[in-house]
């Protein structure tokens, strides 16, 4: 059967259709520009939706969609990242618009589905993704299923609390790619990004090698915790400033390497997601039953 799949964050929205052999066949991407409001983002989905699958061939929509969610009834809660969507309806108001089932789920553990079946982490029995862009989100896949947790918040680890001396010492606080922005703002210059940080880190500069050290440092202390409490068999780890900084990897493997017991050091694998930017996609699509 034909799927849709929709993945939404807090910079772009992205669907796209997907044939019965769950390959890519169409991709529409816009803005979200969140700020906005929920009402403008739906009116393009719905356009989006109608470019991809004119023939109208998909038997229903899949939402990834930044959480906290309520999956049950379809509402996006209180998510930080989309200011002015706090209870939106948004399955309700899809399915009225697009007249087919729509099916709700965290975009990092809709990513997390995808990159454990078919992506970085298929084979594997149980698959940690953790994604770092705007913010950052993970979802841990058990023998190809989804954990979401008694209340379906399971792997919000953007407020895993990495430095308790912090008033802002979350994951997503110190290790976000908007926080890398911010830093790299302050040291370079109002019109520079993450990337400029990147680039000033390999050319030695010594506040950029700081900014990343305390990067790197923060987040093998995720790893680390994660691995001690969960012990997944792999760490797929996405998002642009992975993906575009791809050598983070090994450092953290390092690092990791340092901290968990002495038995488990031979045991640590992290992987760079092979899906890119439509992780999401696939995974959204998956939803659909």
């Amino acid at each position: 059967m034909y799927r849709i799949g929709i993945d939404i964050g807090a910079t772009n929205m992205r669907v796209g259709l997907f044939d019965p052999a769950d390959q890519l066949v169409a991709r529409e991407q816009s803005n979200t520009e969140a700020t906005l409001g929920a009402t403008q983002a739906l009116e393009k989905l719905v356009r989006m939706i109608e470019a991809v699958d004119p023939e109208r061939l998909a038997s229903g929509i899949g939402i990834g969609a930044p959480g906290p969610l309520d999956v049950d009834n379809g509402i996006i809660l209180d998510a930080p990242n989309l200011p002015g969507w706090h209870g939106f309806r948004i399955r309700d108001e899809l399915e009225s618009r697009a007249g087919k089932t729509v099916f709700l789920m965290n975009d990092a553990k809709v990513a997390a589905l995808a990159e454990a079946k078919i992506g970085a982490g298929a084979g594997y029995s149980s698959v940690q993704y953790i994604t770092v862009s705007t913010g950052v989100g993970g979802g841990l896949v058990c023998d190809g299923e989804v954990f979401a947790g008694s209340h379906q918040h399971a792997s919000e680890l953007g407020n895993m609390i990495v430095d308790v001396s912090l008033k802002n010492g979350t994951l997503e606080d110190l290790c976000s790619g908007t926080v890398l922005k911010r830093e790299s703002k302050v040291l370079f210059g109002k019109d520079k990004t993450a990337a400029n940080l990147f680039i000033h880190y390999d050319a030695y500069h010594p506040e950029a090698r700081r900014v990343i050290a305390g990067w790197l440092q923060h987040f093998g202390a995720a790893l680390t915790s994660i691995i001690q409490v969960i012990d997944p068999e792999v760490f797929v780890l996405g998002g642009a400033v992975i993906l575009h900084n791809p050598w983070l990897v090994e450092e953290l493997k390092t690092i990791v390497a340092q901290r968990v017991y002495g038995t488990m050091k031979e045991t640590i694998q992290l992987k760079v997601a092979s899906l890119g930017d439509d992780a999401g996609l696939y995974g959204a699509a998956m939803l659909v039953r």
